[in-house]
Order: C-alpha cells, then sequence, then structure tokens
C-alpha cells in the first residue's frame, strides 16, 4: 500500500515542500529510503521503527522503500522521523480514517523520534512555518517543544505533540489535539544594551559620522591606528540604530533557529544583533555555506551586521598599495 505525508526541508534560510512516499510490499524484509538523504535521514530507518514498536505496534516483515521526493535535492537532519513514522503506519493500515486522503494534503509533519516515541524539537521550525505557510498548508503537527517559537506566525494550524502514540490516536479520530493560539508579540519592547552611545565622551565628528550612518542605513568603514575607539564605537552603534519592525526581527530569527541558537522561551529577537569578526575569516565562515547552505554557528551576518575590523585591514591594505604604486 502507498501512503504520501508532507514535510518541509530547508535549503539555506528558505523551506521547500518535501513528499515523502511510503510503500509497503510483500518481499523479503527490506527497509530502505531514497532521494538523497544524508546519515542522518539513513538512520532515522532504525529510530522509527524502534518507536513503533514501542508504541505498541507490531509492523509486518515486509518490503518497505521510502522515497523523499524531489529526489533530486539533498535531505539532511532528523526532522523527517515523525512523517516518515506516519507514512509507515499508514501502508501498514494502523491509521484508518475516512478523510485521512484530504487531511494529508493540507497538513506538514515535522519532528525528531527518539526510541520511546517522544518527539523531540528540532533546529528551524520557524523557516519551516513560514514556508508551509506560503505553500498554503492549512496546518502542521510538530513537537511541543517547538510551540513557542512557532505560534509567532498566524495564519496556519499549529497542532503540537508529544509522543507518538497521542499523534496516532488523533489521527484515528479517537483524540484531539489542542491547537496553540498565536503569541501577542510586541515588536516595541525597550531594547537594554550591554553598552550603549551615550557613553562615548568626545569623537564629535566621529559620534556624528555614525548617527547618520544610523538614520539612513548607510554602510560605514573606521580607519584608524589600533586603540583610537573603532571597536568601542562599533559596539556601541547597534544602540542608536532604529527599532526592529517584525519582518526585521522574523528574518533575524529565522538565522538564529536555523543555526540552533534561538531562546525557546522568547524566540523572537527584537534587539539588532552585532558581531565583529577576525579580519582573516573567510567568507564561509562569516557568512555560512556547505554542500547544504546554513548560516555559521555564531559566525553569520544578518542585517546591520559590523564588519569594521575586517574592512579596517582590507582598507589599510589597499592604501599601501596604492602608495606602494604612486612611489614606484
Amino acid at each position: 500500500m502507498l501512503s504520501i505525508v508532507q514535510s518541509i526541508a530547508l535549503n539555506g534560510l528558505d523551506g521547500y515542500l518535501v513528499s515523502i512516499q511510503v510503500d509497503i510490499s510483500d518481499g523479503l524484509p527490506y527497509f530502505e529510503i531514497v532521494g538523497l538523504p544524508d546519515m542522518s535521514v539513513k538512520e532515522s530507518k532504525e529510530r522509527v521503527k524502534t518507536a513503533i514498536k514501542n508504541t505498541g505496534i507490531h509492523l509486518n516483515s515486509k518490503k518497505i522503500i521510502i522515497n523523499l521526493a524531489p529526489a533530486n535535492t539533498r535531505k539532511e537532519g532528523s526532522k523527517f522521523d515523525l512523517p516518515i513514522a506516519i507514512g509507515v503506519l499508514i501502508s501498514n493500515k494502523e491509521i484508518k480514517n475516512k478523510n485521512l486522503n484530504k487531511f494529508l494534503k493540507e497538513t506538514a509533519f515535522i519532528g525528531e523520534l527518539s526510541l520511546n516515541g517522544k518527539i523531540e524539537k528540532v533546529n528551524g521550525i520557524l523557516a519551516i512555518v513560514i514556508e508551509a505557510k506560503r505553500l498554503g498548508i492549512k496546518r502542521i503537527i510538530l513537537p511541543k517543544e517547538n510551540i513557542k517559537e512557532a505560534s509567532i506566525i498566524d495564519g496556519i494550524q499549529i497542532l503540537p505533540v508529544e509522543y507518538l502514540n497521542e499523534l496516532i490516536e488523533y489521527l484515528n479520530g479517537n483524540q484531539k489535539l489542542k491547537e496553540v493560539e498565536k503569541r501577542k508579540i510586541d515588536v516595541k519592547t525597550e531594547n537594554k544594551y550591554e553598552v550603549d552611545f551615550s557613553e562615548v565622551k568626545g569623537q564629535e565628528s566621529v559620534k556624528r559620522a555614525l548617527e547618520i550612518v544610523a538614520a539612513g542605513g548607510h554602510n560605514c568603514c573606521l580607519i584608524g591606528s589600533p586603540g583610537v575607539g573603532k571597536t568601542m564605537l562599533a559596539k556601541r552603534l547597534p544602540s542608536i540604530l532604529p527599532d526592529m519592525n517584525f519582518e526585521e526581527s522574523l528574518e533575524t530569527t529565522k538565522i538564529y533557529s536555523i543555526s540552533g541558537l534561538a531562546n525557546q522561551e522568547n524566540p523572537l529577537i527584537q534587539q539588532r544583533p552585532f558581531r565583529s569578526p577576525h579580519h582573516n575569516i573567510t567568507t564561509a565562515s562569516l557568512i555560512g555555506g556547505g554542500r547544504i547552505p546554513k548560516p555559521r554557528r555564531n559566525k553569520f551576518s544578518p542585517l546591520w551586521c559590523s564588519i569594521f575590523r575586517w574592512i579596517n585591514r582590507i582598507w589599510q591594505k589597499c592604501i599601501r598599495n596604492i602608495k606602494r604604486t604612486i612611489g614606484k
């Protein structure tokens, strides 16, 4: 029997729909996942089989083939555990509901399975929910630990679940899941920075320049000898930047969420971030990258990110080269 369950994968900061197709047929016992899965996805078959067994369901010894479509893009992470498990249970006729096909077309599943059937949190849930809403998906079923981050987005039904057996009962119509209400976001929350621009004494011309930079959203290059106050001024620049609107907060929070750095208690970032990378940093370390693009942990560069030291070194090197050329 063939079943199709929907999920969302991430590519950089954006997501795309993944169709998880599960087929169970007669034959020698066999369990295979295809569709360019990485090692963490391939290992999900052991987590899925054990989690299903520990919920009290016996899987028949049959041939199980799982395809992650589109098959030409690489899939990574443990977030496909839950949709794979649901697909296997449907194909094994453990989940029966007359409206199941319609429900599956309107629903996305996300979550990692532990061996006892508990559904663990995953990274990047904010980007996943945003993409699900954009694709017209009506509801998303996700780990209970991710609800505070997911509830930032309205216009899509959020159904948290803690254990696999709870979800099975819900899909069979024997139990209800409590929908998460959208969180009320106050975008005018007072920002508290460790350092403040008002602490700077003197440096009137530089302060005036940075005020213009902050007001107009311009780029800025600080040049000077070590110890004159470049870093000190740069660190205090975010404290005079305009307050972040909801769209900017959402974009910045997506980066933190995908990197696994989001605060689950208060996930929405409303304070402009500051980064001071080393001048020898590589492009990949600064902005992220890899075979499957993703932000670099603690090295990513969100909106208004300051990289003055790095630019200063490059600028000084250019000046030295110009002086050498003129001297010749």
